[in-house]
């Protein structure tokens, strides 16, 4: 316990500093970009069901949802009028998981925490913090697991996923090799670096470890292209560029410096990106970095992944028992 609350003392004492100083740093694109957001009108949608956390959001290939993982192991849908359970990542889960957050017991309940459907064949493949890498039939169901651990070094803290249905890949974060997901503060207050990006080949099943040694491997998301993908690195507070094509084929590089700790990524049909971010509010930029608009509403308390469907946002959130959506 004692070792928790310094974590969170240093976690508190470093939003601080990111949010005094890093919003001024000259490398910090803030100023100029027209920054200011659109008018949007703010809506909540309660999960009920006893559920809480709706940490990533995702609509399926009818364009039905959304779907979101919830604390408890989960993963519901929404149904037009209300939630219903679709899946669980495990068949070890039991309706006594149903109202846990972010305990132990997720070893057994699972977490499930990026969720992506493969536009293809419908499926919706997860990252689940405990269960690794997982996916459910378009009729949902139990999990079935595809990947556990890489290199002799089993999953503990997956994180994101994206999701290439033409070529097959998968690409997805493993946040710590030291720390589960329920000590997540410690690994940002800790600044421990066992971070990696991951691909996984859907047609071949291989695993490929793309890059090593993040700060909290978090959100990931591929550019419209496909030529670069995105990854968060929540307590570096800044996000990486890693080349997919080009001429910068397997090289990486600084994409952006943000006031905060970024989390989910999410592409639109533009190829801008969202950014999610606590304790500041969640950003929208261009491929090139700027920012093009900041949701600076009283309505958002804490974001963990914003998804844009059909001109409309809907935003999730670790801490929330409730999913926002904009008109």
């Amino acid at each position: 316990m004692q070792h928790r609350i310094i974590c969170l003392v240093l976690l508190y004492y470093i939003l601080f500093i990111s949010t005094h100083i890093l919003f001024v740093h000259a490398n910090f694109p803030f100023f100029g970009y027209g920054v200011q957001s659109r008018t949007r009108q703010y809506h909540r949608l309660p999960l009920g069901l006893d559920a809480f956390g709706p940490e990533a959001i995702a609509f399926d290939c009818n364009d039905e949802g959304p779907y979101v993982g919830v604390s408890d192991g989960r993963i519901l849908k929404w149904e037009g009028t209300s939630w219903n359970l679709f899946a669980v990542t495990s068949s070890n889960r039991s309706n006594t998981c149903d109202g846990t957050n972010s305990t132990p017991v997720e070893q057994k309940c699972g977490r499930p925490l990026g969720l992506k459907f493969n536009m293809k064949t419908c499926e919706l493949y997860i990252v689940d913090s405990s269960y690794g890498l997982v996916k459910v039939g378009r009729d949902g169901g139990v999990a079935t697991s595809l990947a556990t651990g890489v290199q002799g070094i089993p999953f503990m803290f997956l994180n994101d996923l994206d999701i290439d249905s033409e070529s097959g890949a998968i690409y997805f974060t493993d946040t710590s090799s030291t720390y589960h997901r329920w000590e997540y503060l410690e690994s940002i207050a800790t600044f421990e670096q066992s971070g990696r990006l991951i691909k996984y080949d859907m047609n071949t099943k291989a695993l490929t470890v793309l890059l090593r040694d993040l700060y909290f491997a978090n959100g990931v998301a591929l550019s419209k292209n496909k030529d670069f993908i995105l990854v968060a690195e929540t307590s570096a507070f800044r996000v990486i560029r890693y080349w997919l094509n080009g001429p910068k084929l397997g090289t990486s590089e600084v994409f952006l410096k943000v006031d905060g700790l970024p989390d989910n990524i999410n592409t639109n049909s533009k190829g801008d990106f969202w950014i999610a971010k606590v304790p500041t509010k969640p950003i929208k930029v261009d491929e090139y970095g700027n920012i093009l608009e900041t949701l600076d509403t009283f309505h958002i308390t804490d974001s963990s992944d914003v998804f844009e469907f059909q001109g409309n946002l809907w935003i999730g959130a670790v801490d929330q028992p409730y999913v926002i959506y904009t008109t």
